[in-house]
């Protein structure tokens, strides 16, 4: 899978941009504020539909402009594909080959994109609303029938928590349609756990041997699917009706649950260094490379934000050499002599300035 070209219209900084990529390294190096880190914004939302920076999709629409587009020529299957995405005020639109999508879901899963950026540390140290954000990204890359079944739950959890508040109104309750409404839920919760469980094990038993070759040691990483009910769905959900009413919401289901992730069978939030916590999540974004190979036959692009700064000699190292020959590689850097250069071939170096980029020469002295 990879990426010719890039144009963006409105998008962030950007009024317009146009750029070839490499099909193997991509270095954009630049000041801090000069737009790096948007072409990558930019390519994980046109794989994801999505911002890694903002849930709110207006934000990246450049001030006093109506829209924002990004428009990509990929190649996967050995076949040139074109995907646009269109980000208005008033939703988003999605391109396959100049045929617009119905359904955002359709789209998702056409580029595979796996990100890591500074901020990711915050799925090991941050709430549990971040890691089961990643879960339903990360699967929703490669299964329909989970964003199918998370759509789904979520529209009957709405329907749901709206008649557990207007119950708390009522003098009589209304328990035969909470009981169908709950029954519905339960339906799609069993689907999304087996799911989700089923996709952290195989990440895993990758992760673990990726952690142990970027550290270079025998540390024992174990990821745990924790859920809120475990069993007994029906039972432990009508246990709840009264404290639900009372609440106005639901207490158990996959909106609850969480992933907790241990290094020697510690907990890594409590007990693992900034080093080692950062460790985990690149083994974890390494494990994702080689598991959508396996699902979807070609490996996604790889999205490397300002982190090969924040990793030592030998991090760094043990990164660039499990990055596949065959995987396309973006990474921005504000000091080019921060990235092992002699570790990597077929690159090219883009310079950015103010929104304006042009390629390097790699034997130029400022490099």
């Amino acid at each position: 899978m990879k990426v010719k070209n890039l144009n963006l219209s409105n998008f962030r900084l950007y009024e317009t941009f146009k750029i070839s990529f490499n099909d193997h390294i991509n270095i954009i190096k630049g000041n801090n504020g000069q737009g790096k880190t948007t072409i990558l914004e930019s390519l994980y939302f046109l794989g994801l539909t999505k911002s890694h920076k903002t849930n709110n999709d207006k934000d990246v629409i450049k001030n006093n402009t109506q829209y924002a587009k990004i428009n990509s020529l990929i190649n996967f299957n050995k076949k040139d594909s074109q995907l646009s995405v269109v980000i208005s005020k008033t939703g988003k639109k999605a391109k396959y080959n100049q045929i617009e999508l119905s359904k955002l879901s359709e789209y998702i899963g056409i580029l595979n994109v796996v990100m890591f950026a500074p901020e990711d540390i915050e799925l090991i140290k941050g709430n549990p609303q971040l890691r089961r954000r990643f879960l339903d990204l990360e699967i929703g890359q490669i299964s329909k029938k989970y964003l199918f079944n998370l759509q789904n739950y979520r529209k009957i959890l709405k329907e749901r928590n709206n008649l557990l508040k207007s119950m708390q109104q009522k003098q009589v309750k209304d328990f035969i349609l909470l009981d169908i409404i709950t029954d519905q839920l339960l339906g799609y919760l069993d689907d999304i756990v087996k799911t989700r469980k089923d996709f952290l094990n195989k990440i895993a038993k990758i992760a673990i041997l990726k952690y142990q070759e970027i550290s270079k040691s025998n540390d024992q990483l174990q990821i745990k699917y924790i859920p809120s009910i475990d069993k007994n769905y029906k039972t432990e959900f009508l246990s709840k009706y009264q404290y639900d009413i009372i609440t106005g919401s639901t207490s158990y289901g996959i909106h609850k649950d969480d992933v907790e992730f241990y290094l020697n069978d510690k907990p890594a939030k409590a007990h693992c260094s900034q080093g080692e916590i950062r460790s985990i999540v690149l083994s974890i974004k390494l494990a994702l490379i080689d598991f959508i190979k396996s699902i979807k036959g070609d490996f996604p692009i790889l999205l490397l934000d300002d982190v090969l700064s924040e990793l030592d000699e030998i991090r760094q190292n043990q990164l660039l050499k499990n990055i596949n020959i065959n995987t396309q590689v973006f990474i921005t850097t504000t000091n080019i002599k921060e990235i092992n250069l002699a570790k990597i071939n077929n690159y090219k170096i883009f310079e950015i300035n103010n929104g304006q980029i042009k390629e390097c020469i790699k034997d130029e002295p400022n490099l």
